[in-house]
């Protein structure tokens, strides 16, 4: 039996279960190249291969066990494994722990004994016509642990008729990479090699839906808007784990809500959950507090309904196209307002279109009004033009072109004030978020309405600076070209 949030969105299997499942991998891209590499180690007898990823959750020990899923569905029982996700063993054990996986025997603690059963095993494996590996993961935790790495070089010899018998694969993250390559004579025995890099944002997008597929998910519906993918790949950071992870409350948080597709709101709730902060979102710390004005993502909510009235909604693919929703039981149709329908729509459809114009890169617009600052500055009469604070007047330029190319450069919307002073007192400040993301406002202050979302690590040149009345520090920068944006200190860093 699956859940009911699963079944709400029409699928007949999870789709984002965080155990590693050889079934749901997305065979693509950077992990096809490596899959074929690894049956090439294996085809061709190359006795081992390296196996790194730059951070944990990249997808390699479901490579690994998709890997050997397809190894016994063609060699059948000819084909012998041994997987090895704990190595924190002393050699003994370890060698004990691989013969009774390929032997499928209860062994003992001779080493010497268990190393001839292992052989004995293999040799059988490979006049059957089949094929054997073995299997070491998370070895990122043998880097000091140099006499197990020892032992299991000397096991890559076990050879007969001068061919290898098995296909030794280790596995780990990045600091496995270093500690092998500095030791020559293990490296060279894994002449097979290959590093995992964190996903790409169609990389993210691609996950999802072939997860949803593998779920049952019908083609023709998108379940995830893109606006949805590109956010969740940035809070990911390109992690598979934290993609699946996210993806899956996004769910649950859409079936709470009774959403038709997951959007700008799921996913930036489910991040909150995700982050601990519940109902709120994670971006600044002053939005603790109540906003007056509306935000992007404020949206009215339906209410969830008794247990009892949920398990007799009809989770049909009709029914999650409609709004009303029918109670068997009570024989009444509950209609949402349609202003609320409408808000929800007008919401998502700005919501979207902020993140992406915030997200992207700050446009031709604002190369121009930093070009134009250029010219100004280098015009003869800009000492007597200028005046506090790096405030230019613009009726006073007296070269007809540079006025002409300043008012053009100047956003119509700013008003007629603005419209004639271009206040570049902090032209060329650089500042970066530091913090995992940032609420962007109508003005500098908490109270203000959130116009756009800008996430960790992107960098932003910053136009004025001011106090808002509970003494924080805002700094103006432009968005998607000439709107104004207000961001707080307390999530920047200034350059």
């Amino acid at each position: 039996m699956i859940e009911e949030y699963i079944e709400y969105w029409g699928l007949t299997q999870r789709p984002f279960h965080l155990a590693p499942d050889s079934r749901m991998m997305c065979i693509t891209g950077q992990y096809f190249e490596c899959f074929e590499r690894l049956k090439y180690a294996i085809n061709t007898g190359k006795g081992g291969a390296l196996i790194v990823s730059e951070d944990a959750g990249l997808g390699k020990t479901t490579l690994l066990l998709k890997l050997i899923n397809d190894m016994k569905e063609r060699y059948g029982d000819a084909f012998r494994h041994a997987f090895i996700d704990h190595p924190t063993l002393n050699s003994v054990q370890m060698i004990a722990q691989i013969t009774s996986s390929i032997t499928g025997m209860t062994v003992g603690e001779d080493k010497l004994k268990n190393l001839t059963l292992l052989k004995n095993a293999l040799i059988e494996a490979k006049e059957q016509g089949g094929k054997s590996i073995i299997v070491v993961d998370e070895g990122q935790m043998l880097c000091d642990a140099a006499d197990i790495l020892q032992e299991l070089r000397i096991l890559i010899n076990i050879t007969h008729n001068n061919e290898y018998l098995h296909t030794f694969i280790l596995s780990g993250q990045r600091a496995l990479w270093h500690t092998i390559k500095g030791m020559p004579e293990f490296w060279q025995r894994l002449p097979v090699r290959y590093y995992f890099v964190p996903l790409k944002a169609e990389e993210t997008k691609e996950l999802v839906q072939h997860r949803l597929k593998k779920a049952g998910a019908v083609e023709s519906r998108d379940i995830f808007d893109d606006d949805a993918l590109e956010i969740i790949h940035k809070y990911s950071k390109g992690s598979p784990r934290t993609v699946i992870a996210l993806a899956d409350l996004s769910l649950l948080v859409g079936y709470t809500n009774f959403a038709n597709k997951i959007g700008f709101k799921e996913v930036s709730k489910a991040m909150s959950a995700m982050s601990g902060q519940g109902e709120s979102l994670p971006y600044v710390k002053e939005d603790q507090e109540p906003e007056k004005g509306p935000a992007l993502s404020s949206v009215s909510f339906v209410e969830r309904g008794s247990k009892k009235s949920r398990k007799h909604l009809n989770y049909s693919e009709a029914s999650l196209n409609t709004t009303p929703m029918v109670d068997r039981d009570m024989k009444t149709v509950h209609e949402r307002p349609v202003f609320i329908a409408i808000a929800i729509i007008l919401c998502l459809i700005t919501g979207a279109a902020g993140y992406y114009m915030a997200s992207g890169p700050f446009t031709e617009k604002r190369e121009t009004v930093k070009e134009t600052i250029q010219k100004i500055q280098k015009a003869p009469e800009a000492p007597s033009v200028q005046g506090k604070e790096g405030a230019f007047d613009i009726e006073a330029l007296k070269d007809e072109s540079i006025k002409k190319e300043v008012s053009e450069a100047i956003p119509a919307d700013r008003g007629e004030e603005s419209s004639k002073v271009l206040n570049i007192s902090n032209q060329g400040k650089r500042a970066i978020v530091v913090a995992y993301a940032g609420n962007i406002r109508s003005a500098p202050g908490i109270n203000y309405p959130r116009i756009a979302i800008i996430f960790q690590d992107e960098k932003i040149n910053i136009f004025d600076e001011k106090f808002a009345q509970d003494g924080s520090k805002w700094y103006k920068i432009l968005l998607y070209g000439d709107k104004e944006g207000w961001i707080s200190g307390s999530v920047i860093d200034v350059q």
